[in-house]
């Protein structure tokens, strides 16, 4: 297995990124696979998926990115779904052989994932994502009001141990991941971030067309009705969309259950059945 670096080059086009490629084939066989981008939530960066990508690095090749805004990309501002589109197409145009990648998305970046199968299908061989089932009810009034939101992170970032910040996410501690976060942090970074997600909505999202998506509920934290009304807003124009729970799952459940998330991805990607933990929501 090889790895790859890439620095931000061009503001608001070139995003950093982390490529892991399977030792190349003895016959010179192409990979049988088409490459994995990688999008993390809010405030993380592309090593939230480091505990996930050991159980597919020898099969795919996986571009793990940091979004704009965050960490290597961090200078890349400001943080709006229309520079994360610009940035990602780029990416997937130019460094995918082929033009085209499935993608996973979780949270902040499962809702930049469907607003990019949305303008540029041509781009999504898949997509799996979690936690980002458009927003209603009280989650919906939080998160519109992004400076509330975004003063509470950052006052629990400073004044929570390491064992209290983990142990509400719902994960092992991820010292490593904390610091990064707490580089991210920013008022200018949450208020964009959270903004962003309330403009991906069941309007917008009814507009995806020709790309087979899995959206998931982590049982525990995420909406698992809305992610329901998602999986049938989705199969109205596409019946291969499918709408899933993983009932023990927290919202990062790639932190929490990183060779179950990985197999998720692997059994949507080649299309094959999904672990007996996701269950269908119909």
């Amino acid at each position: 297995m090889s790895s790859q670096e890439s620095s931000p080059k061009e503001a608001n086009l070139e995003v950093s990124y982390t490529r892991l490629s399977p030792s190349p084939d003895p016959n010179g066989k192409d990979p049988p696979h088409a490459p994995i981008v990688f999008l993390h939530g809010l405030s993380t960066c592309h090593i939230e998926f480091s505990r996930t990508t050991p159980f597919l690095s020898k099969d795919y090749d996986l571009i793990l990115v940091d979004l704009p805004g965050h960490s290597r990309s961090r200078d890349i501002l400001p943080f709006t779904l229309d520079n994360a589109i610009n940035a990602l197409s780029h990416l997937v145009s130019t460094k995918v052989a082929g033009g085209r990648a499935h993608v996973v998305g979780l949270s902040l970046g499962g809702f930049v994932a469907l607003e990019l199968a949305r303008r540029c299908p041509e781009l999504v061989l898949s997509l799996f994502c979690t936690g980002c089932a458009p927003l209603s009810g009280y989650r919906k009034w939080f998160i519109s009001r992004p400076r509330l939101m975004g003063g509470i992170e950052i006052l629990s970032g400073k004044l929570t141990s390491e064992w209290m910040f983990w142990s509400y996410i719902g994960v092992e501690p991820f010292p490593r991941l904390r610091e990064e976060m707490r580089r991210n942090h920013s008022m200018e970074l949450l208020r964009s971030g959270y903004g962003a997600c309330t403009k991906v909505t069941m309007e917008s999202v009814a507009e995806i067309r020709g790309v087979r998506i899995a959206i998931v509920a982590g049982g525990t934290k995420d909406s698992v009705e809305q992610t329901r009304e998602t999986g049938k807003v989705l199969a109205n124009t596409n019946l291969e969309c499918k709408a899933f729970v993983v009932r023990d799952a927290v919202h990062l459940w790639d932190l929490q259950l990183p060779e179950l998330f990985a197999q998720g991805v692997r059994a949507w990607v080649e299309g094959s059945e999904m672990p007996k933990e996701f269950e269908l929501l119909k």
